[in-house]
């Protein structure tokens, strides 16, 4: 474990295991107490979608690890002896490695493309460290926290000055409305905040947040955005909001679901639902 730029390079899984809470964590907080301590307590498994936005990003971001753990797997006819005997050899011999289909390959390659054309997001990603992490304590809860940029940029010529942080999104719709969409639902405000916050505890400084948004089918569009004083601003309030309640629940050793007290709560219909006209 190495320290840079006020940062540690660290493997991913050793982060990943490091018990202080990450924004994925304060995500699951804000759903409930209860779905929190169950992501502790039981990691999940990474699903498929998962599997190929790492790969993406490792292809992107850090081209020499993408070769070392992804492969593409040929396609073997197992129901044949010689079949089955070439895909045992063939697992034997990229053990450890992910696994991807020569469509995912040809998609993530790709995709490379169109981020690397895409004038902004190459400036972005032009000079800069993948990967780095960040640790620090919440003063006002005493939290451990902790973060891990996809990207941070340094200044040209000095490896060793940050001047902004950079995180690679998949998505179905990069455009504006679209992501718009996708940062209010998917929790992105609440990432970009607390890593600009994590970034000013551990450096010093507070810096910008991009965005750089890659659809994951064709043509592959891509954009890139700065997130707003707003954005900043919602998504500060929401986190803060769920340090708060985690301290809660470790202090009274209390991890409730939706309804804390059990009560019996009254249900409507949501908003665009209750649009529905009765007499049409």
């Amino acid at each position: 474990m190495k320290k840079n730029l006020g940062l540690l390079s660290m493997p991913a899984d050793q982060y990943h295991s490091h018990p202080a809470v990450g924004h994925s964590g304060l995500l699951r907080v804000m759903r409930s107490p209860a779905h929190y301590q169950e992501y502790v307590t039981h990691p999940p498994e990474p699903t498929p979608a998962m599997v190929f936005g790492s790969a993406f990003h490792a292809a992107l971001l850090e081209p020499e690890r993408f070769g070392q753990t992804f492969v593409v797997a040929p396609k073997f006819d197992r129901r044949t002896k010689e079949g089955k005997a070439a895909a045992e050899a063939w697992e034997a011999e990229n053990a450890g490695k992910t696994a991807l289909t020569v469509d995912q390959m040809a998609a993530i390659e790709k995709m490379v493309a169109s981020v690397r054309s895409h004038v902004g997001a190459a400036n972005l990603l032009a000079s800069g460290v993948p990967e780095m992490s960040g640790f620090w304590t919440d003063p006002d809860t005493g939290i451990q926290c902790k973060c891990r940029p996809d990207w941070v940029v340094t200044m040209e010529g000095r490896q060793d000055w940050i001047t902004a942080i950079v995180d690679i999104k998949t998505c179905r719709d990069a455009s504006a409305d679209g992501f718009a969409r996708a940062i209010a639902t998917l929790g992105y405000d609440i990432q970009a905040a607390f890593y600009q916050d994590g970034l000013k505890a551990t450096i010093g400084r507070t810096l910008p947040f991009f965005y750089v948004a890659v659809e994951t089918e064709p043509p592959y569009a891509v954009a890139a955005y700065k997130a707003s004083d707003d954005v900043i601003e919602v998504g500060r309030a929401k986190y803060r909001g769920a340090l708060q309640l985690l301290k809660w629940c470790r202090e009274n050793d209390r991890w409730p679901a939706y309804q804390p007290n059990g009560e019996i709560e009254t249900i409507t219909l949501p908003r665009w639902a209750a649009n529905f006209d009765l007499e049409g």
